[in-house]
């Protein structure tokens, strides 16, 4: 008789995982079961809607450093199924995929649904079974099956992988099972900073800010941030954000935010403005052209220092540049509170993966029971990493199944 096969989460992992199955193990009779009545949600939001299926980073040990949590878990993991490997299988599936300056991998049409089809007319030409508005609410072992309670019924199984992602309802099923878990945290999200000064600069980025907490020493990133109505963002904040999740969540989102505007060093952009006091010292400091930020930041931060409108070089004298200084290199806002968009939530924790075998993705100690996905405590930075985690995931899981055969 085939066995059966449950799969939790109809989101990228639980498909991912289907389609690999099945094509390796036709005899088996895999479900996936998801508790909306919408697949792939995540898939057809991401990247604007255009889904960032994957980076063009391939080296497994550079890979991993886009990896907050999970980076040692994962090297084994991407040496069997890296971003190439990715791009091959959407490829071979019949996805053409373009690759952007920064490295990010979409599909040629610029829409999600691209992703979203391939994924889902795999499944159905596999004869992998979708069952939709089916919320699990406790799981249990027992005479050599998985019996699986839905509220809207029982099933069994002889193998289950849980492809959720976070949410309450399975916290509690991992709990009764004492599975260990790492309480989770928002990840990836933007700072808000209500009534900051910049509010009529809503809209303006810097393509290469260095961003820092001033009470969370140990971390600085650098690249795109946008000022906002609510606060900040940009692959700098967001960077920073995953990085610093449970630093951040231990200070209450509450904390004073350091930019340096455009990455400039200190010394450099120091001797620069007291040349300019020599070259040009009956120019006006206000129309300063060289800081290589827009207009309107600048005037903006210009005009924070309380310095003169009509002020020259000459005049500046050693309190004008070091205010200067201050403003471009490290320049403060009180952050007190976070934002992120619902629906492409990314948490920091889950599953601990002390409890997951890196080979298989099986939970040590449980017969027959996987996890794959954001369930567990792997998170990265924006860029298709966090589709890329699961893109691998599912594939070693896969493999474990059809030699386990």
């Amino acid at each position: 008789m085939p066995k059966s096969i449950a799969i939790i989460g109809g989101g990228a992992a639980g498909f991912f995982s289907a389609i690999n199955i099945a094509k390796k193990n036709p005899n088996y009779n895999v479900t996936i079961y998801e508790a909306s009545s919408k697949l792939l949600s995540k898939v057809l939001i991401s990247g604007g809607g255009r889904c960032n299926v994957t980076n063009t980073i391939s080296e497994p040990k550079v890979l991993v450093n886009n990896y907050p949590r999970g980076y040692d878990f994962l090297k084994p993991v991407f040496d069997q199924f890296t971003t190439l490997d990715t791009q091959k299988w959407f490829t071979k599936h019949g996805v053409n995929l373009k690759t952007e300056p920064d490295g990010r991998v979409f599909p040629v049409t610029d829409s999600s649904e691209t992703i979203y089809n391939c994924l889902y007319q795999n499944c159905k030409e596999l004869g992998v079974n979708i069952k939709l508005k089916y919320r699990l609410v406790d799981l249990d072992f027992k005479q050599g099956k998985w019996h699986l309670k839905f509220k809207v019924k029982h099933e069994a199984s002889d193998i289950v992988i849980l492809a959720t992602g976070i949410n309450t309802g399975i916290l509690n099923v991992l709990e009764k099972l004492s599975i260990p878990i790492i309480q989770p945290v928002p990840s990836l999200f933007t700072f808000n900073s209500k009534n900051h000064r910049q509010l009529n600069l809503s809209g303006i980025s810097v393509s290469n800010a260095l961003v820092s907490i001033k009470e969370i020493t140990s971390r600085i990133e650098n690249g795109p941030l946008l000022i906002t109505h609510w606060g900040y963002s940009g692959p700098s904040i967001l960077k920073l954000s995953s990085w610093l999740a449970f630093d951040i969540e231990k200070l209450n989102y509450n904390f004073n935010l350091s930019i340096n505007w455009n990455s400039y060093d200190l010394k450099s952009l120091e001797k620069h403005l007291f040349l300019n006091v020599i070259n040009s010292p009956k120019q006006k400091v206000r129309y300063w052209t060289e800081h290589g930020l827009p207009k309107r930041l600048w005037h903006q931060l210009f005009d924070s220092t309380g310095l003169k409108e009509y002020v020259n070089w000459s005049e500046i004298g050693k309190k004008g540049i070091h205010k200067l200084l201050s403003i471009l290199t490290r320049y403060e806002v009180r952050i007190q509170g976070k934002s992120t968009h619902k629906e492409e939530f990314v948490s920091a924790g889950g599953i601990d993966l002390s409890a997951v075998d890196f080979k298989s993705f099986s939970i040590k100690n449980h017969s027959n029971l996987y996890a794959v996905g954001e369930l567990l405590n792997i998170d990265a930075v924006t860029g298709g990493f966090n589709f890329q985690a699961a893109w691998s995931g599912a594939y070693m899981i896969s493999e474990h199944l059809s030699n386990k055969i």
